[in-house]
């Protein structure tokens, strides 16, 4: 009735011409700053003409403030093709050993799937029960379960750690050489797919894309994604009150919100060409959570939930960021990030208990791979909030009453490094993701330094979260090339206060 709502809300929302912005969707919170009439976006403060930047490291690099290094003939992160250190054809057998298939099955639910519950246990189980009968396929189900198996062979419970295996040594485990002869045999049946627009189809190809993000190649993971998005758009809205139609449209709901939520911000972060960046529609509805869910199934749909709807106001935000062709006056941006920040607030208060994030709760362990992957979500919307401000600061075009969002901005940037450090040397769907928006706010503190108006606004801690990042990245860049010149780009840096606190530490 909650999702109902909502939907309900949003949808009068859009339908005002007159007020682009959904001031609050949530009735027990307050509204305290008024919205934005769409019609004052084009008026622009004399000096303030600019236009908005992009939050991705290529954009970063650009800045004038990095002009001395050259970074922009130097590296070029994503016109360089993704290595493949992978053998095209392995010689491990996919034939199964269904007691283990079994555990990589365990771990694939236990460790994967719990982030994105797009399938139904008893519905795996009984595809494992064909083929065991029949025998591995050419067929959807068998690419699946192949995919699973991939799945399980390399996935580990999120725990808090430090530098564990090398991703140099990881490569040439028994666990991954499995999972790619897994993900080789999968990739064979994935041209028999193309045609069609079922929902096993895109959960083929997402899944697919998921273990592409956990191993690094995010170019291939992108392209995945796209081909999953586009099973879903295929999928019919019709829609009859028979009890397995429903039951197979709320199965295509799930799989349709989880492939746009993985596409977009893979997209957002790859520096695509604009006109496709900038296509920031989504589904109206929230996807029907399956019956009879299980307690940890239920916490795993409050957090699916509480994802998506953080998804739509980081997509509301960008919409209104990124108007086509729409400069808009810092004025009238401060205005709306109020509003913003009330929704994002209202977000917060919405969490149940178990995924409330900073509090201390019994079942604290049980749930904290919820709660670090909706910590680091929440500071990507914050980070959109505050982009403009501090891209407008580094190009010295400070403005007294956006000190404030400046600040926040930049608390932001450590925040962040310091929210995923337990994180960092954990290989999941986000790992690649991680690395990127870490650098980039590693990249953001330093200019920050360079800037001589900028550096007393600096928050305590930055010194050691810029290091942070970079042991980071020295774990991970014998396993992808961008990952090797995002560290040299951070050495490149020289840095005063970083230096200074490195002799200390020494």
């Amino acid at each position: 009735m909650i999702l109902k709502r909502m939907d309900d809300l949003e949808l009068l929302i859009q339908s005002r011409t007159n007020d682009p912005l959904p001031v609050n969707l949530f009735n027990n919170v307050p509204s305290t700053s008024p919205s934005i009439p769409f019609g004052e976006v084009s008026v622009i403060d004399e000096q303030t003409q600019w236009k908005p930047s992009f939050a991705n490291i290529d954009e970063v690099l650009k800045w004038p403030v990095f002009d001395d290094q050259n970074f922009d003939q130097q590296f070029r992160l994503l016109s360089l093709p993704e290595e493949d250190n992978c053998q095209p054809e392995l010689p491990m057998s996919v034939d199964l050993d269904f007691h283990a298939a079994d555990h990589l099955l365990r771990s694939f639910f236990d460790d994967v799937h719990i982030f994105n519950p797009t399938l139904k246990e008893e519905d795996v189980r009984e595809y494992v029960k064909l083929v065991q009968f029949n025998g591995i396929g050419w067929d959807a189900t068998s690419c699946l379960l192949l995919l699973i198996y991939a799945h399980g062979s390399i996935a580990t419970p999120f725990v808090n750690h430090g530098p564990g295996v090398s991703s140099s040594s990881f490569r040439q485990s028994k666990g991954f050489l499995r999972a790619e002869s897994y993900f080789f045999a999968a990739q064979k049946r994935m041209g028999m797919l193309l045609c069609r627009n079922g929902a096993i189809e895109a959960q083929c190809f997402f899944l697919a894309g998921v273990y592409l993000m956990a191993t690094l190649r995010p170019v291939g993971a992108w392209r995945m994604f796209v081909q999953a998005l586009a099973c879903c758009q295929g999928f019919s809205i019709h829609r009859t009150k028979d009890n397995a139609y429903e039951d197979e449209w709320n199965t295509k709901q799930r799989i349709y919100w989880t492939c746009f939520k993985s596409e977009l911000e893979l997209r957002l972060e790859l520096n695509l060409s604009p006109k496709n960046m900038l296509d920031l529609s989504y589904p109206t509805f929230f996807p029907s959570p399956p019956d009879g869910l299980k307690t940890k199934d239920e916490a795993a749909w409050y957090f699916y939930l509480a994802e998506i709807a953080l998804r739509r106001l980081e997509n509301r935000i960008l919409g209104y960021l990124y108007q086509p062709d729409a400069l808009i006056p810092v004025s009238k941006m401060e205005y709306a990030i109020l509003d913003f920040e009330e929704q994002a607030d209202a977000w917060l208060l919405s969490l149940p208990e178990a995924l409330a994030l900073n509090i201390d709760t019994p079942d604290k362990d049980q749930y904290e791979p919820f709660r670090f992957i909706l910590s680091g979500h929440f500071l990507d919307c914050q980070e959109t909030m505050y982009w403009q401000f501090l891209v407008e600061a580094i190009h010295g075009r400070v403005h007294g009453t956006s000190d404030l969002f400046l600040r926040k901005g930049l608390k932001v940037c450590v925040d962040r490094i310091q929210q995923n450090h337990k994180g960092f040397y954990h290989r999941h769907h986000g790992t690649w993701l991680m690395l990127r928006s870490c650098t980039r706010s590693a990249l953001v503190l330093l200019a920050a330094e360079r800037s001589v108006d900028l550096v007393h606004l600096l928050p305590l801690g930055w010194e050691e979260a810029v290091i942070g990042v970079t042991k980071m990245l020295k774990f991970w860049k014998d396993e992808s090339r961008d990952v090797f010149e995002m560290l040299e780009i951070l050495q490149a840096l020289p840095s005063s206060g970083v230096s200074s606190y490195m002799g200390l530490a020494c």
